[in-house]
Parts: structure tokens; sequence; C-alpha cells
């Protein structure tokens, strides 16, 4: 599933003009590290997939199915000495390219065909959070649970 995750981001970073780089992260330090390096110059922002949980929704030993809980975030590195109305204007603008990563999503689980990835969302968990000064960055995190059969 990582594999195929990774794939997905990389495809919607090369389709958004916006989108400087994808970050596929598992802990705060990566995260951190990986941002020192990046420009996000002008408009320009970063997609951050961090590396989904896991955990059972096993009823028994007939019913494997497993919780996946997916994390991306939509940043861009703010200048700390920027007002708060600059802070602003990032905050509406990482919300859009958020609001495309949701909107593309949620089309994938409603016509899914061949696309497992995001066929079985459980639609009731989808959460969109501020990113606000995180490590320099500021921007939007979504998340939201999946259902894979072992």
């Amino acid at each position: 599933m990582l594999e195929e995750l990774e794939q997905f981001a990389n495809a919607h970073v090369s389709e958004r003009p916006l989108l400087e780089k994808l970050f596929v992260i598992s802990e705060e330090s990566e995260y951190a590290k990986f941002l020192k390096d990046i420009g996000n110059h002008g408009d320009l922002m970063s997609l951050v997939l961090v590396l989904p949980t896991y955990d059972s929704r096993m009823d028994d030993e007939d019913t494997r199915d497993m919780g996946n809980n997916l994390y991306f975030m939509v940043v861009k590195k703010t200048d700390n000495s920027a007002g708060h109305d600059s802070k602003v204007e990032i905050f509406k603008k990482t919300q859009l390219e958020l609001k495309a990563l949701l909107e593309k999503i949620v089309d994938l689980h409603k016509n899914f065909g061949n696309n497992c990835l995001f066929r079985n969302i459980d639609l009731q968990t989808f959460r969109v959070d501020p990113v606000a000064n995180y490590h320099g960055t500021n921007g939007w995190e979504l998340e939201f649970s999946t259902e894979t059969s072992l």
C-alpha cells in the first residue's frame, strides 16, 4: 500500500503546478530535515505524505480487516518574521491545494474502478486541521481512514 500511496502522491504533485515537492516521512526529525532544503519560493508549496498507521478491525478470525490511517499535509515554508496577514495568505493558498487533493481522493473513492487504494474510505473519518508554525511551515493536514483485508 505504501508504494501505491507514494505513486498517487507523486502523480498528484506532477499535476499541480504550485506543488513543488513530495516528502514521504515517518517522523518529525525527517520533516525538519527535508524542509530545510526546500525553497517554496513565490506561491510554491510542498505535499507531505506521512507513513500510515494501521489498526485492527478484526472481529474474529474470519474477518481480517485492517484500518489504514492516512495523513497528508500541504505546507509552505514561512518566514518567521512574516506578519500575520502574510501567514493568513499562506493558509488561504495551501487550503486551496488541500481542497484539490481532498476532491481527487473523494472522486477516486466514488469512481474507484480498478483503484483499490481509496475504494474503502470511511467517509466519516475525514479531518482537516491547520498546520501552524510547524518547523517553520504553515498549511493544512488531511487525515482519514481506509480499510483493507489481509
